[in-house]
C-alpha cells in the first residue's frame, strides 16, 4: 500500500487515469475472489502453473515491463492472463502502463496476503477447537456426546499424520449421542486411527463408519494396509504384543483401548483383517450410564 500511494505522489494521474485504475483494480481483486470461490475450476497443475506464468513474463516482458518474472505468479493466481492483460494496456496511456501494472500487482499481491491471513486464523480457529473437543478442557469427566464430534476433532488433530491418505467417513447421523469418558475415547480412536496410518505408510484409504447394530452404537475404523498376519491377530489386544520394530512401539496403545472400551464403557472392541482390509470395531451401549464405573488411572505409557 506504501508502494501505491507514492505511485500517485510521484506519477502524472489525472482523475481519470486515477479511476481507470481502481476500476482494474476492482476487476484483478474480483477475478481472483472468483478463483478461490466454491465451485470455481481447479488450479492449474504444476506444469500448467509453469506454462502460465512463462506467459504472462513474455506479455511483461514484451512490453518493456521488467521483473516481469516477480509480477507473473501473483496475476497467475488470480487467474490473469495476457488477454486480460491486453484490456489493461487499452485502457491506460502508454506512458503509465508499467505503473498501472505494478498498481494491480500491488493490489492483488495484498489481497492474496490478507486471504492468507483468514484462511490460516479459520485454521487455527478449527484446530483450537478440536484441541479443546479432543482433550475435554472443563469438561466433567463422563458426560453424553456426540460420537461423531469425538471422531472428527481426532481426525483434525492427527491431520498431519494422514498426508497423503484418503479418509472417508460414512456417519449414520441418526444415531444418538452416548454417555461417555470423551478424552479417553479419544484415545482409543487415536490409537486406532494412528496405527492404521503407519499400516499404511502414506498410501491407502481410511474409513470410519457409524452404524447400530441391536442395542449399540458400532464404530468400524479400516484401512487398507497389509492386514494382521492371521497367527497373530487374536494376540494385538495383549500388553507389551507388538509387530513395530524395536523402539518404535510399546504393545500397550491397543490394551490401553481395550481396557477404557471394554473395561471403562462396558462395550467390545474387536479386529478383522486380511490383507487390505483390516477393521476395528467398537461398540458402545446405546443406553447406560459410565459414571459409576471408577474411572481408571490416565495411562503413563503413549501408544
Amino acid at each position: 500500500m506504501r508502494h501505491k500511494l507514492a505511485m500517485i505522489a510521484s506519477g502524472p494521474y489525472d482523475a481519470t487515469t486515477l479511476g481507470t485504475l481502481v476500476d482494474l483494480q476492482e476487476q484483478a481483486v474480483e477475478a481472483l475472489a472468483k478463483s478461490r470461490a466454491p465451485g470455481a475450476p481447479p488450479p492449474p497443475t504444476a506444469l500448467g502453473r509453469a506454462d502460465a506464468e512463462d506467459a504472462v513474463t513474455d506479455w511483461l516482458d514484451a512490453h518493456g515491463i521488467a521483473g516481469g518474472w516477480d509480477l507473473a505468479p501473483t496475476f497467475v493466481t488470480a487467474r490473469l492472463d495476457p488477454e486480460w492483460l491486453d484490456r489493461v494496456a487499452d485502457a491506460v496511456a502508454p506512458g503509465i502502463l508499467e505503473d498501472a501494472v505494478r498498481w494491480l500487482g500491488y493490489a492483488l499481491e495484498t489481497e492474496q496476503l490478507m486471504n492468507d491471513v483468514e484462511d490460516a486464523t479459520s485454521r487455527i480457529s478449527s484446530l483450537v477447537g478440536a484441541a479443546k473437543q479432543y482433550s475435554q478442557i472443563g469438561r466433567a469427566p463422563d458426560q453424553t456426546l456426540d460420537v461423531h464430534d469425538l471422531l472428527d476433532s481426532t481426525l483434525t488433530m492427527l491431520d498431519r499424520r494422514l498426508d497423503g491418505i484418503d479418509v472417508v467417513t460414512h456417519y449414520d447421523r441418526t444415531l444418538p449421542p452416548v454417555h461417555v469418558y470423551g478424552a479417553e475415547l479419544n484415545q482409543v480412536w487415536t490409537n486406532l486411527v494412528d496405527n492404521a496410518a503407519q499400516a499404511m505408510d502414506g498410501h491407502g484409504t481410511l474409513t470410519l463408519t457409524t452404524r447400530r447394530v441391536d442395542d449399540r452404537l458400532e464404530v468400524e475404523i479400516a484401512d487398507t494396509g497389509p492386514g494382521i498376519p492371521p497367527e497373530i491377530v487374536d494376540r494385538v489386544f495383549e500388553p507389551f504384543f507388538t509387530t513395530k520394530p524395536v523402539g518404535s512401539g510399546t504393545g500397550l496403545g491397543l490394551d490401553i483401548a481395550w481396557r477404557i472400551v471394554v473395561t471403562k464403557h462396558h462395550g467390545d472392541l474387536s479386529v478383522r483383517s486380511v490383507p487390505g482390509d483390516t477393521r476395528f470395531l467398537v461398540r458402545l451401549p446405546l443406553a447406560g450410564d459410565v459414571s459409576a464405573t471408577p474411572p481408571a488411572p490416565d495411562p503413563e505409557v503413549p501408544a
